[in-house]
């Protein structure tokens, strides 16, 4: 509803909104950008395929959050003991956590 309101409740929404964006773009030095940067993108990507194979499961399955957890780990167990040259149990740790993440209620 507020979006078809147009005038001065427009103009508030969108500057609250990018004061709010902004704001944290602003704090760069607080401890959850220094542990994005201490970690590898590879990292970050493996928390986040562990994440949506979690997500796609609980849609798609009726499996328990137990079960999915140990089916995401037992496909990134899989594909770092197969599809990999070398085994790199913090990519398998990384995959895991993501799946783990998906399960925080907020």
């Amino acid at each position: 509803r507020l979006f078809f309101m147009g005038g001065k409740r427009m103009r508030i929404f969108i500057v609250c909104l990018l004061i709010t964006l902004s704001v944290s773009v602003c704090s760069a030095q607080n401890v959850v950008h220094k542990i994005e940067d201490s970690m590898p993108m590879d990292k970050w990507a493996h928390m986040g395929v562990g994440y949506v194979l979690n997500d796609q499961l609980k849609r798609h399955t009726c499996l328990t959050p137990l079960e999915r957890f140990l089916v995401v780990g037992g496909v990134a167990y899989a594909k770092e003991k197969w599809a990999d040259e070398k085994f790199d149990s913090g990519d398998l740790a990384a995959t895991v956590a993501g799946s783990l993440c998906y399960e925080i209620k907020f």
